[in-house]
């Protein structure tokens, strides 16, 4: 489904907004936008993906938007997809490497967060992680996967 076409609303919309805003900062390096699906199911809730893509690399990059609902936190998850369908969860790669300060930026607190500043925030940083901590992936010169937690599901 593509939502270029269909209409988002409420956070949704603020989210697209800002993401399109950042939008040539992918593609700067390499990642130009592709289109926007509604992810999930409605007995859970439905959230929008965002898919960029490198042409030359073939090297996808999912962003996901999950607004703050019945008191739980909001945020994004961002997955790096190489061709042969391995995937890195930018998250947790940060966690892994010691980076876990900048994973207050994929969270947020709803009512008391002002989102289009969250999501500007977030953007500028993960901009910035493409052309830091990300690169050696994004050039195809080291790829991690990151374990994938069932919880108990597997």
């Amino acid at each position: 489904m593509n939502l270029d076409v269909l209409e988002l609303a409420g956070d949704d919309a603020v989210v697209n907004e800002v993401l399109h805003q950042h939008a040539p900062g992918f593609a700067a390096r390499g990642f130009d936008f592709k289109e926007v699906t509604l992810e999930g199911s409605q007995e859970l809730g439905r959230f929008p993906v965002f898919h960029f893509l490198n042409e030359q690399t073939a090297m996808g990059i999912d962003l996901s938007f999950c607004a703050a609902v019945r008191g739980l936190n909001g945020g994004f998850n961002v997955l790096i997809i190489k061709p042969v369908n391995k995937k890195l969860d930018v998250e947790d790669y940060l966690k892994e490497h010691g980076r876990e300060a900048l994973t207050r930026f994929f969270t947020y607190r709803a009512p008391s967060t002002n989102l289009r500043n969250f999501a500007d925030e977030f953007l500028q940083m993960f901009v910035g992680l493409l052309d830091r901590d990300l690169k050696p992936i994004l050039e195809g010169k080291t790829f991690e996967e990151t374990p994938i937690d069932w919880m108990g599901y597997k």
